[in-house]
């Protein structure tokens, strides 16, 4: 399968560049398919595992049980991105520390969790068993213990604007919200260029760093940290 998935794509890219005197465009079509195939070959150390270009990015992770393959979070690769973007002798910054990307992950399964927990909560009182059957009490508790933790994160958010619309702006335009923001990236995968979009922006530089700025800051204040004005 991986050998056919290469195959497939080398001829691909040995297609569009053999045409590229033809048409430009094919160019950055051909560099496309390559960064597809980079991004679904499997990292050193899992060579085994298959190329899938439909499966997206992954991402190694050294866990103490031993390393595993696993989607890369949005946090994750806009950080991979913005080191291809990064020219220049000096160091490179990640636009999102580690923190920051464990706190988006664990958000995201916690809600992912809470939902799915939710679902079979309401599957359990609809064929009637919400008597409390063997370690329902339990199941319960860790429902709304979720529920609790989640009410918390969002409370550390926020309820402000990440992107507010000026008077005299273009039409179209939408404010974003805090929690907005952090659940598009969080929760739905959506980079910032897509979430600007969503609300009728254009996804230029200086919104685009006011959004992983904000992203930032509010992942930080989830963490628990407590921001001084100005920072």
């Amino acid at each position: 399968m991986r050998e056919e998935a290469t195959a497939f794509l080398d001829a691909g890219i040995a297609w569009l560049e053999g045409e590229q005197a033809r048409d430009q465009k094919c160019s950055a079509e051909a560099a496309r398919l390559r960064q597809i195939l980079t991004q679904a070959t499997p990292p050193e150390g899992m060579q085994a595992a298959p190329v899938a270009p439909a499966r997206g990015i992954m991402q190694r992770v050294n866990d103490a049980a031993g390393p595993y393959w696993r989607g890369a979070d949005q946090l994750s690769v806009m950080c991979r991105q913005a080191r291809a973007r990064h020219k220049g002798d000096a160091p490179f910054v990640a636009p999102f520390t580690p923190g920051q990307i464990a706190m988006a992950r664990h958000y995201q399964t916690l809600v992912e969790q809470h939902d799915s927990a939710g679902m079979k909560c309401a599957s359990v009182e609809a064929r009637g068993g919400g008597g409390g059957g063997s370690g329902q009490g339990g199941f319960i508790e860790a429902l709304l213990r979720d529920r609790e933790e989640i009410r918390s994160l969002h409370q550390r958010i926020g309820d402000g604007f990440a992107l507010q619309v000026r008077r005299g702006a273009g039409s179209g335009r939408r404010p974003i919200t805090l929690r907005r923001l952090v659940d598009a990236v969080c929760l739905e995968d959506q980079d910032v260029t897509a979430v600007l979009r969503a609300h009728g922006w254009a996804a230029k530089g200086e919104a685009r760093e006011a959004l992983r700025a904000a992203l930032s800051e509010a992942l930080d204040r989830m963490q628990g940290y407590r921001l001084k004005k100005g920072d």
